[in-house]
């Protein structure tokens, strides 16, 4: 009975490790043995691991039987869907090779006689097997991954830190593992001990889209778990001036931005009421002029939140995410390393230990707040405690402890806490709004989406300082941990597993916007598809490689991904450690532009451009005019006083930069057939995915939104319920490549979605649509809409040329306007 008791997960995990040891060196009697013993040890997981594990031992023995069966029986009792997607695949290639062998007997029994036509093709479509080495097909490299070695290779001290994980997140479309005999001579072996979902018994659905293109994965694609050191250890001092720049920048915008906002709110309203007030029989009252300045007022208010903000954000999360306390010691079961090196580090500096939250989500989340370390919170999620390894977990714990003595720590903790409350006034009233009448609707929806826009609005001023303080939080956690290898892992899989949650839930959460200045990534939503389909070092090459890759991304809470991951890799390697990801060194070269980059990022930003070029002309002319005006010269003078002008100058370079960006940001649409396509439930046969056009924009190094590639998108359109998608915040069609973002602008802009709902896209969300338009290559990728046509063959006509035509009309109408008037 002993034997069946549940062992401790210690106990579990040594048994395991024993038999991937006698696995990896080839002794797969051993191997047997022990994954037999772990099945019968008490463990639901460690049960589905071990199995798995005699499966790859059958394999390796050639025991083709006894592995269709074990995965037969894997496919009908485990309750882990990823476990149950790879068998099936597993499965239909062991039948393959079953029928291969078969064919080759009958070949040879036929051909007994015939021993001069022993090497010609065989009819039946198979070739003979000479020996057990020459048994590798075109996908070798697969095939040697899904084996395993042999007892003659030479395996490195640590069978773990080399194997590769040969399957991506459970949304990611995979194809099945080769099953062929071993090769002895490849060093690279992939192993299926590392995926999350064996570690853990968290349970979501894998995406059933077939993909019929053969994936060939090499030792490049796919995690290698590379080393780490044994302790932390320093990089040398680096200066920290962008930081404190980014902190002063960004106090003062969002300090500015809300005193512009409490101001125009209050005349708006004053207005109003003054309107009101000339056309009822009763006077109205106003408010008072007390808003008028409220420097001090405002001063006073953020102070006393900054100060409040710990209990805000606790109170917060009790109320709307049900959070749950974390302690220490149960921190420990999940990642001994992250409870071990909160303790010690707070130890060290004599703090108080942090109050840590757990959130009930299956959202991957952590993220930090407070003003002082000594009321510091941490928050993670279920999701993210189940699907990272524990290393990897501790390394993201060492992240959120690099932000706790800065000044930037509390700025974004009180700016994020304001963010929290328009997202929540948004979501929540649109949700509510949902299920009500008509005229209850339009209300609940006007204020949603007003919220909303001020969301977006007031996130600006953060989204800088969120950029910067990403890289001095990577070589902290770098320095205390010791491990670059784990972070960059850590870093892509909950950049995969945000992406993952968003594709699972058809729209992104409420949670991963709204968190945006204070989580460590965000989504990666293509990419996340293409892991295992291309090396990694390909997969990020336009995060490295592109030269103005961060200018792309100064409306992002987050840089460029790659970027971060090919400085840990240069971390690594001053560190002599393998790296996880073979970026080339070229990649940390960091040159001033050149003049076709330069030329480049002008397309880009003609509307940019041409507003900095107002806004110089407007201080130029408003200097011309000061300097009149102290000689008294009346000609000029008037410049010095005309606010308009100033004005005017501004809107007319905006203007006139949308005008003449049009043309090459919306080209001729070619005919339909010349169209690159993705269609829904499948690709067309021997394509890959990797091999298709839009994944090969994906990692094009050099592509930008001006490029505007035509595409046409075969799918099911996925957005936000009702009135949280009125102005089409969050549109994407399901593809089989994956999650693809999508603009849909009417000709009047987001506003023409209100005025037009009967006919507008958020109505047809879950039907199938073949959209067309241009893909645009930024930090997340997305698709500007031409058309979109329905199952039914209706279709909804986007007109984002026209709209951006109408709107450098306006724009520059009105400038021209406020310059005749004031003159």
């Amino acid at each position: 009975m002993t034997a069946f008791m549940p062992a401790s997960a210690t106990d579990l995990e040594k048994v395991f490790q024993m038999g991937i040891a006698a696995y990896q060196k080839g002794d797969y009697e051993q191997a047997t043995s022990l994954f037999v013993r772990l099945t019968k040890m008490g463990s639901r997981t460690y049960y589905t691991k071990a199995n798995l594990g005699l499966v790859r031992v059958y394999i390796a023995q050639k025991q083709w039987t006894k592995a269709k069966a074990l995965c037969q029986r894997i496919i009908q009792t485990t309750s882990m869907p990823a476990a149950r997607k790879w068998s099936e695949l597993a499965l239909i290639n062991i039948n393959r090779q079953i029928d291969r062998q078969l064919a080759i007997q009958m070949a040879t029994s036929d051909d007994a006689s015939k021993p001069e036509c022993s090497s010609c093709e065989l009819k039946s479509g198979f070739q003979p097997i000479a020996s057990d080495s020459q048994a590798v097909n075109s996908n070798s490299s697969a095939v040697e991954g899904a084996v395993g070695p042999t007892s003659s290779t030479k395996m490195p001290p640590s069978p773990l830190d080399e194997t590769i994980e040969p399957t991506v997140s459970s949304a990611t479309v995979v194809e099945a593992p080769n099953v062929e005999a071993p090769n002895a001579e490849t060093p690279n072996r992939v192993s299926m001990f590392h995926y999350a979902y064996l570690n853990n018994e968290i349970m979501q659905e894998v995406d059933q889209t077939e993909v019929t293109g053969e994936l060939n994965p090499t030792k490049d694609c796919l995690w290698i778990y590379a080393g780490r050191l044994d302790k932390g250890r320093s990089l040398g001092r680096i200066k920290q001036s962008q930081l404190w720049i980014a902190q002063l920048g960004s106090a003062i915008a969002l300090y500015f931005l809300l005193r512009f906002l409490i101001h125009r709110a209050a005349a708006l309203l004053n207005s109003c009421l003054s309107f009101l007030d000339e056309r009822l029989p009763f006077g109205v009252w106003q408010l008072p002029d007390l808003f008028e300045e409220i420097t001090w007022p405002l001063l006073i208010v953020l102070f006393a939140i900054t100060i409040a903000s710990p209990w805000l954000w606790d109170l917060y999360l009790r109320c709307y995410a049900d959070s749950q306390p974390l302690l220490v010691s149960q921190l420990r079961t999940y990642s001994p390393e992250a409870a071990r090196l909160i303790s010690q580090y707070c130890r060290q500096r004599r703090w108080k230990l942090p109050r840590l939250w757990k959130l009930p989500t299956t959202i991957p989340l952590i993220f930090s707040y407070g003003w002082l370390p000594r009321n510091a919170r941490l928050v993670v999620s279920d999701g993210l405690l189940s699907t990272l390894e524990k290393d990897e977990l501790a390394t993201l714990f060492a992240y959120e402890l690099s932000h706790w003595k800065s000044g930037h720590w509390p700025l974004l903790t009180v700016h994020a806490l304001l963010l929290q409350i328009l997202h929540q006034t948004y979501w929540q009233l649109a949700l509510w709004g949902n299920k009500r009448g008509l005229l209850l609707r339009w209300v609940a929806g006007t204020i949603a989406n007003v919220s909303y826009a001020l969301f977006w609005l007031v996130r600006v001023p953060g989204l800088w300082l969120a950029r910067v303080r990403t890289y001095y939080g990577d070589r902290f956690a770098t320095e205390i941990t010791g491990n670059p290898n784990g972070l960059i892992r850590a870093l892509t899989k909950l950049s995969f597993g945000l992406a993952d949650a968003i594709e699972q839930q058809g729209y992104t959460p409420s949670w991963i916007e709204s968190l945006s200045l204070l989580m460590p990534v965000c989504a990666d939503l293509f990419r996340q598809h293409l892991y295992g389909h291309l090396p990694l070092a390909d997969l990020f090459a336009w995060d490295t490689k592109n030269p103005l890759r961060n200018w792309m991304g100064f409306l992002n809470s987050q840089p460029p991904l790659g970027d971060r991951l090919c400085t840990l890799t240069a971390y690594a390697k001053h560190w002599k450690l393998t790296p996880e990801i073979s970026f080339d060194n070229s990649y940390r070269k960091r040159h001033a532009l050149s003049k076709q980059a330069w030329k480049r990022l002008f397309k880009q930003g003609t509307p940019y451009c041409g507003l900095v070029l107002g806004l110089v002309t407007g201080i130029v002319l408003w200097g011309i005019g000061a300097i009149a005006y102290a000689l008294k010269w009346p000609v000029l003078d008037w410049m010095y006083q005309d606010t308009g002008l100033f004005q005017c100058c501004l809107l007319i370079g905006t203007g006139v930069g949308i005008l003449l960006r049009i043309n090459r940001f919306f080209p001729d649409l070619p005919s339909s057939r010349e169209l690159s396509s993705i269609a829904s439930g499948h690709s067309s046969a021997g394509c890959s995915l990797s091999s298709h056009p839009v994944s090969n924009w994906i990692s094009h190094p050099k592509l930008l939104p001006i490029d505007s590639l035509p595409v046409r998108l075969t799918g099911t359109l996925r957005s936000r319920p009702g009135l949280a998608n009125w102005l089409g915040q969050d549109l994407c069609i399901q593809t089989s490549c994956g999650l693809v973002k999508l603009h849909f602008f009417s000709s009047i802009g987001p506003l023409g979605n209100l005025l037009n709902r009967p006919k507008s896209f958020w109505m047809t969300k879950g039907e199938s649509v073949q959209v067309t338009g241009w893909f645009r290559r930024g930090i997340q990728p997305w698709v500007d809409i031409h058309q979109i046509r329905l199952s039914n063959n209706r279709m909804l006509q986007a007109a984002h040329p026209i709209y951006s035509l109408l709107l450098a009309t306006t724009t520059t109408g009105l400038g021209l306007w406020l310059l005749l008037q004031g003159h």
